[in-house]
């Protein structure tokens, strides 16, 4: 079974590169040249990347359980990915 590749809007991997290194290093090998998809090549790349976005947001929490601009930020975009 094929999987689909996870879409980003214009911006979205320029963001995630200057705030989440860790989460770019896994998108990137896979990165299309207009940085605007991920092709998934495995069930596994699939779950690390899920897994990455996850682990980002929870950090992304203020002490108050506000969550932070960032987070906002990087939430969304997993949503429309």
């Amino acid at each position: 079974m094929a999987l689909r590749s996870w879409q980003f809007n214009e911006g979205d991997i320029d963001f995630i590169e200057q705030n989440y290194p860790d989460l770019y290093r896994a998108l990137e090998p896979t990165l299309s040249a207009d940085r605007r998809s991920v092709a998934m090549k495995s069930e596994e790349q699939w779950d690390r990347i899920e897994h990455l976005f996850v682990y980002e947001l929870s950090g992304s929490f203020m002490p108050n359980g506000e969550i932070t601009e960032n987070g906002l930020r990087l939430e969304s975009i997993l949503d429309f990915a």
